[in-house]
């Protein structure tokens, strides 16, 4: 019998499953592209993989973290709500998924287990730490040394994605912050290397003009988030998660110097960095609470 645990990640493009042993090392290691949910399932491809997995390397007990996308009953391991991009997702129950598996089982929101697997590997001294990811979308969690996580009511607090609605453009703040948006950003003012946002750090890093244009204006969109962020949930550390974050300190220039001015005069914000933990980090989170 070996300590093992399975973590699984689903996105609406593709899933990640891993099995990890104590220290978190990955055992073994897949990526399979997300199912569409309507003449192939993500419950068929879960369960697969789990029972799979299981087989292999005979674990019992069965320990089972998953991460997805979509608003997440955390408690009962139900997806309560999820956008377009994954249909037919609202009421799936992992829990009661794998129940004949007889599995252990946490399911959490994406960010919130991309926050717990940085968490996992570094120690910060803020009590409260907002962590904000932009990819496809924006997403957002809050996390207190004390009480742990914050989901809220209804388990939608930290959507900030929907937030700063925009009536003259119908755009929220995800659709002018995320790097889908700066993607189509970057297509709409003719950059030269089309949506290739590493070449359009590197140029902007030259002093060329388009790729500047580019990037103040998409960072001033991601500043007023923060800004609201930071007077919603008066965080002591935020951080800033996604594929965009690898460019680090070259990437915070852009935003961290425009925060104050969505801001009161004096008002102050939280220290503002990239997250660490560059790959992997939601797998790490599924299973940090086991």
């Amino acid at each position: 019998m070996h300590p093992y645990k399975i973590a699984i990640d689903i996105g609406g493009t593709e899933i990640k499953a891993a099995v990890v042993d104590q220290s978190l090392n990955f055992i073994e290691y897949i990526k399979t592209p997300t199912p569409n949910n309507i003449d192939t399932f993500i419950e068929d491809k879960i369960y697969n993989i789990v029972m799979t997995f299981q087989k292999s390397y005979q674990m019992s007990p069965l320990y089972v973290g998953i991460s997805s996308a979509g608003v997440i009953d955390e408690r009962r391991g139900i997806v309560e709500y999820a956008g377009p991009t994954i249909p037919n997702y609202v009421g799936t129950d992992f829990k009661c998924l794998l129940k004949p598996l007889y599995a252990q089982v946490n399911v959490f929101n994406d960010v919130n287990a991309a926050l717990l697997g940085e968490l996992v590997f570094h120690d910060y001294s803020a009590q409260n730490i907002f962590c904000l990811t932009l990819g496809t979308g924006i997403g957002g969690a809050f996390y207190n040394k004390y009480s742990q996580l914050y989901n809220g009511e209804r388990n939608r607090a930290n959507e900030i994605g929907y937030l700063l609605f925009d009536r003259q453009t119908n755009k929220t703040f995800e659709q002018r912050a995320s790097t889908t948006a700066l993607k189509t950003l970057m297509l709409e003012k003719g950059f030269i290397y089309q949506d290739n946002v590493p070449k359009l750090f590197e140029l902007a890093d030259q002093q060329d003009n388009l790729a500047l244009s580019i990037l103040n204006q998409w960072s001033d969109s991601i500043a007023e988030g923060i800004a609201q962020i930071q007077i919603i949930y008066d965080p002591g550390l935020i951080l800033i998660g996604g594929g965009v974050s690898s460019q680090g300190k070259n990437l915070l220039k852009y935003i961290v110097p425009k925060v104050e001015h969505y801001l009161p005069e004096q008002y102050g914000h939280a220290h503002i960095q990239t997250t660490r933990t560059q790959n992997h980090a939601a797998l790490y989170g599924a299973v940090s609470k086991f």
